[in-house]
């Protein structure tokens, strides 16, 4: 443990499930308890469809669907932010578009950010095959310690 430092930067992503908001209160009592920066993340990514016989009607649809779906969840992201500033920590909201796994990654150099929080689905077997996991993907490349929180019970 002599090695070990104070986070100074901790990156918190959420995609605003009930398994992100078990890690949210892991990662507000570290910043607080550190006084750490606290980096609140979303990746969106975009639904995939397929362009193949889809008409430029539809294809219209289908963007303002996802755009309006984009900008639902940078509502959700800037309200979570000020929630939480309520809590008497600063909070520094960020919004990529991408892959999930790819993107925290990144953002986590980028900052560069000494903590991740991340909380897990807590999938295993065959739903952990057919869906992959993001926290496995993200603990596996991450450039920095990354603390994840399992569903309770």
């Amino acid at each position: 443990m002599k090695n070990m430092r104070k986070p100074r930067r901790i990156l918190f992503p959420t995609d605003f499930s009930r398994y992100s908001k078990r890690a949210e209160n892991y990662a507000v009592d570290l910043v607080q308890g550190f006084q750490a920066k606290f980096y609140l993340l979303h990746v969106f990514e975009i639904p995939f469809y397929s362009h193949a016989g889809v008409s430029a009607g539809v294809q219209a649809d289908l963007h303002r669907y996802v755009q309006t779906l984009k900008g639902q969840e940078k509502d959700r992201l800037e309200q979570l932010g000020k929630r939480l500033e309520k809590k008497g920590i600063r909070v520094f909201t960020l919004f990529r578009e991408g892959k999930t796994p790819f993107e925290i990654i990144k953002t986590a150099e980028e900052i560069p950010a000494d903590l991740l929080v991340l909380g897990t689905h807590g999938r295993t077997g065959v739903n952990h095959m057919l869906l992959g996991s993001v926290a496995e993907k993200v603990v596996r490349d991450s450039p920095c310690p990354v603390l994840t929180v399992r569903p309770s019970g």
